[in-house]
C-alpha cells in the first residue's frame, strides 16, 4: 500500500478525486437507505391456522393439531414444532433451521397440510399456511372513536378507512380490531320450530338453497349476444322472512313464521378501549421487509388527508408508533456519532497543537462514514441500530489509521526536519505495515462476527460488515488522502531565537512531555523488574474468574421506550364484556400515576379470541418530562396496582414495551404426556421459583377450570327415535353457536347471515334440552336423546416437539442476571422429581442466551486464529503474533470490571463492545512491536529496540486511545432513548480500554524481551548440536 501512498503525494489532484467519488456515491446511498429499528431477517417459521368451530381444546387437538403436527413432521430441517389447541382454534408454528428457505419451507408445509385434508373433520375451515413474519407485528395502531353506535363505526372504518389506508405504499394489511361488524341475524324461536315440525337445518337448506343467482347461459340472437341469469339473491335484510321453508297443508311456512330477522350485528369478539372509551382500532401492518420509519410517515400522511373528510363527530388518534421509537433512537445514535467525531478530533488538537494537522485526521471520520453508506446500500443494509451503533462504534477507529500515519509524518518533519513531500513518502512506507497490520487485524474479528449462527448472528451481520467496511474505507483515506494532504499542507515548524536546542523535540510539549517522562520511569523500572511485570499480569489475567462471577448476565439490555404492556388474565370462564370492565378499572388506576399519558385496553386480541385475556398498553410522557424511567413506573403499577389482584384469581404480569430490548425474561418448558402432571409438576417449579432473588411475575402458561357443559347423547334412545348424532350435534351447533349460512349483497358490499336460537332459548341447561333436533318422525327435544354434565378443561392445550407441555415464565427486575436465575430455575426443577417420560428445558429468550453465548465465544475463536495468521503473515514471524496477542486476554477483567463498577450486564451488545475491545487493544502492542523489529534490523540490541520503539509510539498510542474513548464519551453521558443499549456497549469499551492502556505499554515491552531470549536460547542449542555433531567421532 505504501505505493499508494507515494502515487497520491506526487498526484494531489488523483487522490482528492478518488476519495471525493466515493464519497459522493456514500452521500447519494444515504438517502436512498430504509430506516428500521434492527435488520431485515427472514426467520423460516410456519404458521398452520385451522378452526373447528365450537370444538374443545382436547378435541381440536386429536381431531385437528394432532393429525397435522405428524404429517408436517416428515419435513426435513424443523428445529422447533409447538402448537396450541383452543377452543375452535388450531394454531401450529413449525420452526426451521435458520439455513432452511423460508418460502421453500412455507411450500412443503402447505403441500404436507393438503395431503392430509381428508383425514381431519368436515367442519374444519381451510388451513392456512403463512410465514411468521417478524414484520406482522402493527407498526401503527390507530383508535377511531364517535358518538355513534359501535355498528356505524366499525363500518366506516372497515369499508372505508381500512381500505384508503391499505393503499398507501409499504403497508400490507389493516387490521379492524374491537369493532362489530354488520351482519343479518336470522333468531330461532324454538317452540315456533316445534310447531312448525322444523328444524334448524331444514331454515339454514332453504336459506341456502333460496339466496343465490344461477347463470342461464347465453343467448344468440343474430350479430347479438345476451347472457342470461336467473336472479334469486335477496336484496333487503326483511326478504330474508319471506323465505319459504316448506310448505305444509299446502300452507308455505315462511322464516319470519318461526325467526325473527334483524338488520344488526355480530358478537363482539375483540373489544377496545383508549383511556376507557370504547374504540375501534386498526392495526397497520408493513409488507414484508419494507422500511417501516417511511411507511409510518406515509400512513400519517394519508391519515391527514382522510381527515378532512372524516364525516361529523369522528376522531382518529394514534395510539401506538413503531416508528416514534425507531426516529428517536436514529436521531439519538446521529447524534453521538457528530459529537464523537469532534471530541476525536479534538484529542490530534490536544496532542499536536496544530489545527491543519487536527484537520486532515478528522476528515478521515466523515470520508470514511458517507463512504460507507454506500457499501451499506450495495449489501442491502437499512439503517438500523445496528448498522449505526457499528458506525458510531467506528468513528474512533477509522481515525486511527489516519492518526498513525499524520503523526508519523509529523515526527519526521519536526525531529528528523524533512520536507513535507518527502516526509509524507518516508513516514508512510516506515509505519505502512504497522497500519496494514492493525487494520486487517480489526477486519479479521468484525468478519466473523457477521457469520455468527443462530438468531443473534443473523441480526449481527450488518453489524459485522458495517464494522469492516468502515475500518477497511478508513485504510483506503490513510494511504491516500491522509498522505496528500500532510504533503501539502503541514509546514516545518518556525524555529525561535533560543530554541533550537529543542526545535524538534516533541517531547517536550505541555501536554505530551509529562507523559512521556513519566512513561520512560515506568518503563525503565518494568525492564528491570520482568519477574514482577509478568506475574502480575497473571494475576490480572486470573482475576477474571471471580469478576466473571459477579457481572450480571441477561440476553438484551432493557430499554426505556416510554411505554410498556400489562398482561391481564381474568378468572377462566368470564366474559368478555366482564373482562372489559375490570381491565377498565386497572387502566383507570394507572392513570393516577402522574408520568402516565395515556392508557389502551384490548381484550381477546391474542389471535385466538380468548375472551378473559386483555392487553393493557401503557403510554408514558416522553423521556425528557419525567424524573422516573421506565422501569420505575413498572414497579409502581406491578406492587400497587397488579399485585393486589392475585387475591381475585386474576393472572398479570407487567412487560416491556412490546419489541426488543422492552423486557426480559425466562421460560422453562415443562414437557409429559398428562396434563395434570404436568400441573402437579408446573406448580412445584412455580413455588420454588417465586423465591428467587430478582424474579417478578411468575407464573404459568396452563390455563385450566374454564367450565364446561358436556352433551352426552343416549345413543339406544336416539337410535330409537331416528336421530342421527352428526345431524343432531350439526343443529346443535348452529342453535347454541350460531353460524354464517350465507350472505347478504348491498352496495357492493357482502355481509354474514346467521342463524341462531334466540337467547332465551340458549341461555340455561333446561332452555338448550328444549331445543329441536332433526330424526326420521321430526323434531326431537335434545332432552329426550341427552343428558348434560357440568365440568372442567383447560382453556388451551399446548405442545412442543409433539409433546403436551407448561412453560413456568417469569420477568426479571433491572439488574437481575438472568444466567443467575436460569441456573437456580434449573436446579429447582431438579428437585421436583419429574418422572422418566417427563423433561424439561428452557425455551425462547432464554434458550437463545446459550446459544449466543456459543456463537460469541465460536465468533471470538475464529477471529484469534484470524488475527494470528493476518499477523504472522504481516511479520513474517511465528512468534510475534504471540506476544501482541498476549494483550487480549488482559483485557477482559477490566472490561468485567468496568460492567460491574457502572451497573451493566454482560449481554449481546456489551459483548460486541468486548470484541471491539480486542481489537482495538491489540493496535498498541502491533505498534510498539513494528517499530522494535525496524530498529533491530539498523543494528540496536532487543532491549534498546523495545526501550526506544516504546517512546516513539506512545504519543500516537496515547492519540488513538484517547481518540476512540471520545468517540464513545457520548454514549455513556446521555439518558434518553436507546441509552440503555448505548451504556451497555459504551462503559465495556471506555472503561475496558482506558484501564488496560498503562498495563498493556509495558507488559508488551517484557513479553517481547521474554521471547527473543527465549528464541535466542532456542537457537543456541540448536547451533551447539549443530557443531558438536560436525566433530570428528560423532554419531552421524
Amino acid at each position: 500500500m505504501q505505493w499508494l501512498a507515494a502515487l497520491c503525494v506526487r498526484r494531489p489532484v488523483f487522490a482528492s478525486v478518488l476519495i471525493l467519488s466515493l464519497t459522493v456515491v456514500g452521500g447519494f446511498s444515504f438517502t436512498q437507505l430504509g430506516i428500521d429499528q434492527f435488520p431485515n431477517v427472514d426467520f423460516p417459521a410456519i404458521l398452520v391456522t385451522t378452526r373447528l368451530p365450537g370444538a374443545a381444546p382436547e378435541q381440536v387437538e386429536s381431531e385437528v393439531t394432532d393429525k397435522i403436527e405428524e404429517s408436517v413432521n416428515t419435513i426435513s430441517g424443523i428445529d422447533t414444532l409447538t402448537s396450541t389447541s383452543s377452543e375452535g382454534v388450531s394454531q401450529i408454528v413449525v420452526g426451521f433451521n435458520l439455513e432452511k428457505n423460508a418460502d421453500v419451507a412455507t411450500q412443503e408445509v402447505r403441500d404436507k397440510v393438503n395431503r392430509i385434508l381428508p383425514l381431519l373433520p368436515r367442519t374444519i375451515t381451510q388451513p392456512t399456511v403463512e410465514k411468521r413474519d417478524p414484520d406482522a407485528q402493527p407498526v401503527l395502531t390507530v383508535a377511531l372513536t364517535a358518538d355513534k353506535p359501535l355498528r356505524d363505526i366499525t363500518e366506516y372504518a372497515d369499508k372505508v378507512l381500512r381500505r384508503q389506508l391499505e393503499s398507501a405504499d409499504g403497508v400490507g394489511q389493516v387490521l379492524v380490531v374491537g369493532g362489530r361488524q354488520r351482519q343479518v341475524n336470522v333468531w330461532l324461536d324454538a317452540e315456533r320450530l316445534f310447531a312448525q315440525s322444523l328444524t334448524v337445518n331444514d331454515v339454514s337448506r332453504a336459506l341456502q338453497a333460496q339466496n343465490s343467482d344461477v347463470p342461464g347461459g347465453r343467448i344468440e340472437r343474430g350479430a347479438q349476444s345476451i347472457t342470461m341469469r336467473t336472479r334469486g339473491r335477496l336484496e333487503s335484510p326483511a326478504e330474508f322472512g319471506d323465505v319459504v321453508v316448506r310448505e305444509v297443508a299446502g300452507h308455505p311456512v315462511l322464516v319470519r313464521d318461526v325467526a325473527r330477522i334483524e338488520d344488526g350485528m355480530a358478537d363482539a369478539g375483540t373489544l377496545a378501549s383508549v383511556n376507557g372509551d370504547p374504540t375501534v382500532l386498526l392495526q397497520i401492518r408493513k409488507q414484508s421487509g419494507m422500511n417501516t420509519v417511511a411507511i409510518v410517515n406515509g400512513v400519517k400522511e394519508r391519515l391527514a388527508e382522510v381527515e378532512r373528510t372524516l364525516p361529523s363527530g369522528y376522531r382518529l388518534r394514534i395510539v401506538r408508533d413503531q416508528g416514534e421509537f425507531i426516529e428517536a433512537s436514529i436521531e439519538s445514535v446521529q447524534e453521538h456519532l457528530v459529537v464523537g467525531s469532534v471530541l476525536a478530533a479534538l484529542v490530534v488538537l490536544l496532542f499536536l497543537g496544530n489545527l491543519r494537522s487536527t484537520v486532515i485526521a478528522a476528515i478521515a471520520i466523515p470520508t470514511s462514514i458517507i463512504t460507507t453508506f454506500g457499501l451499506i446500500w450495495y449489501m442491502d443494509f437499512t439503517l438500523n441500530m445496528l448498522t449505526m451503533l457499528a458506525l458510531t462504534l467506528s468513528v474512533g477507529i477509522v481515525i486511527d489509521d489516519a492518526i498513525i500515519v499524520l503523526e508519523n509524518i509529523y515526527r519526521f518533519i519536526e525531529e528528523k526536519g524533512m520536507a513535507p513531500v518527502e516526509a509524507a513518502v518516508a513516514a508512510t512506507q516506515e509505519i505502512g505495515l504497522a497500519v496494514l497490520a492493525t487494520t486487517l487485524s480489526l477486519v479479521a474479528i468484525f468478519v466473523p462476527v457477521a457469520f455468527m449462527s443462530g438468531m443473534v448472528g443473523r441480526f449481527m451481520q450488518s453489524f459485522g460488515l458495517t464494522m469492516a467496511f468502515a475500518i477497511m474505507v478508513s485504510l483506503l483515506v490513510s494511504f491516500t488522502l491522509t498522505p496528500m494532504m500532510c504533503a501539502r499542507w503541514l509546514k516545518p515548524k518556525r524555529i525561535r531565537v533560543g530554541d533550537e536546542a529543542h526545535a524538534h523535540d516533541s517531547k517536550h510539549s505541555k501536554v505530551f512531555g509529562p507523559l512521556d517522562r513519566t512513561y520512560a520511569r515506568m518503563l525503565g523500572w518494568s525492564m528491570e523488574h520482568r519477574g514482577i511485570v509478568a506475574a502480575l499480569a497473571v494475576l490480572v489475567l486470573l482475576s477474571s474468574v471471580p469478576l466473571f462471577g459477579l457481572v450480571s448476565v441477561t440476553f438484551i439490555t432493557q430499554d426505556d421506550q416510554s411505554g410498556f404492556d400489562v398482561s391481564v388474565r381474568a378468572p377462566e370462564g368470564t366474559s368478555l364484556e366482564a373482562t372489559q370492565l375490570m381491565a377498565n378499572r386497572i387502566t383507570t388506576a394507572i392513570r393516577r400515576i402522574p408520568e402516565v399519558d395515556y392508557t389502551l385496553v384490548t381484550v381477546a386480541g391474542d389471535g385466538a379470541g380468548t375472551q378473559n385475556n386483555a392487553s393493557l398498553f401503557v403510554k408514558l410522557r416522553p423521556i425528557e418530562a419525567r424524573d422516573r424511567d421506565q422501569f420505575a413506573i413498572m414497579a409502581e403499577v406491578r406492587d400497587s396496582i397488579v399485585a393486589p389482584l392475585a387475591a381475585q384469581d386474576v393472572r398479570a404480569s407487567v412487560g416491556g414495551g412490546g419489541g426488543p430490548g422492552g423486557g426480559s425474561g425466562v421460560q422453562y418448558v415443562l414437557q409429559g404426556p398428562e396434563i395434570t402432571e404436568l400441573r402437579r409438576y408446573s406448580e412445584l417449579l412455580l413455588a420454588k421459583v417465586k423465591t428467587i432473588p430478582g424474579v417478578v411475575d411468575a407464573d404459568t402458561t396452563l390455563n385450566v377450570g374454564k367450565p364446561e357443559l358436556s352433551v352426552r347423547m343416549d345413543r339406544p334412545k336416539a337410535a330409537d327415535l331416528g336421530v342421527p348424532l352428526t345431524e343432531a350435534a350439526d343443529a346443535l351447533r348452529l342453535l347454541v353457536g350460531g353460524d354464517a349460512v350465507t350472505t347478504y349483497n348491498e352496495g357492493g358490499e357482502q355481509y354474514e347471515v346467521h342463524v341462531r336460537a334466540e337467547a332465551d332459548d340458549r341461555n340455561s341447561e333446561a332452555a338448550i334440552g328444549r331445543l329441536p333436533v332433526p330424526s326420521r318422525l321430526g323434531p326431537v327435544a335434545l332432552e329426550n336423546v341427552a343428558s348434560f354434565e357440568r365440568g372442567e378443561a383447560a382453556s388451551d392445550i399446548r405442545r412442543l416437539s409433539r409433546q403436551r407441555q407448561v412453560t413456568v415464565t417469569v420477568n426479571l427486575l433491572p439488574g437481575t442476571s438472568q444466567a443467575t436465575v436460569q441456573n437456580e430455575m434449573t436446579a429447582a426443577a431438579g428437585q421436583i422429581g419429574l418422572a422418566a417420560d417427563y423433561r424439561g428445558g428452557f425455551s425462547g429468550q432464554s434458550r437463545e442466551l446459550n446459544r449466543t453465548a456459543t456463537a460469541f465465544l465460536t465468533a471470538f475463536a475464529l477471529s484469534l486464529i484470524f488475527m494470528y495468521l493476518v499477523l504472522a503473515a504481516q511479520f513474517e514471524s511465528w512468534l510475534h503474533p504471540v506476544t501482541i496477542l498476549l494483550s487480549l486476554p488482559l483485557t477482559l477483567p477490566f472490561a468485567l470490571l468496568s460492567l460491574i463498577v457502572f451497573q451493566q450486564s454482560l449481554n449481546v451488545f456489551s459483548a460486541l463492545g468486548l470484541l471491539v475491545l480486542f481489537g482495538v487493544v491489540k493496535k498498541n502492542s502491533i505498534l510498539q512491536i513494528d517499530r522494535a523489529n525496524q530498529l533491530k534490523e539498523v543494528g540496536l540490541s532487543t532491549r534498546d529496540a523495545i526501550v526506544e520503539a516504546c517512546r516513539n509510539r506512545l504519543r500516537p498510542i496515547l492519540m488513538t486511545t484517547l481518540a476512540f474513548v471520545a468517540g464513545m464519551v457520548p454514549l455513556v453521558v446521555t439518558s434518553g432513548v436507546g441509552s440503555a443499549t448505548n451504556h451497555s456497549i459504551g462503559w465495556v469499551v471506555i472503561g475496558g480500554q482506558t484501564l488496560v492502556l498503562v498495563l498493556t505499554l509495558i507488559v508488551t515491552p517484557v513479553t517481547y524481551t521474554l521471547f527473543d531470549e527465549l528464541r535466542e536460547k532456542r537457537l543456541g542449542v540448536r547451533a551447539v548440536r549443530w557443531c558438536t555433531s560436525r566433530l570428528p567421532g560423532a554419531e552421524p
